[in-house]
């Protein structure tokens, strides 16, 4: 028996397959903050609105400020 199957769909395949194969995977891992506690503090940073952490740096921005925009 011949299956013909063309690019588009076959790429549809294999990426559904490799995220089916990722996410078993990710279920057997440990979680590394398994009972560990969030301080007091990052919880607060964490929850205050984006504008009142400071200024918003881009990826482009840090990767130049630091010499990597090669």
């Amino acid at each position: 028996m011949t299956v013909t199957i063309n690019r588009s769909d076959l790429k549809a395949v294999v990426r559904e397959l490799m995220q089916e194969v990722l996410w078993e995977l990710e279920q057997q891992m440990p979680d590394p903050d398994t009972g560990e506690t969030l301080r007091p503090e990052i919880a607060d940073y964490l929850r205050q609105p984006a504008e009142q952490k400071g200024p918003y740096h881009s990826l482009d921005d840090v990767k130049r400020e630091l010499g990597l925009d090669e």
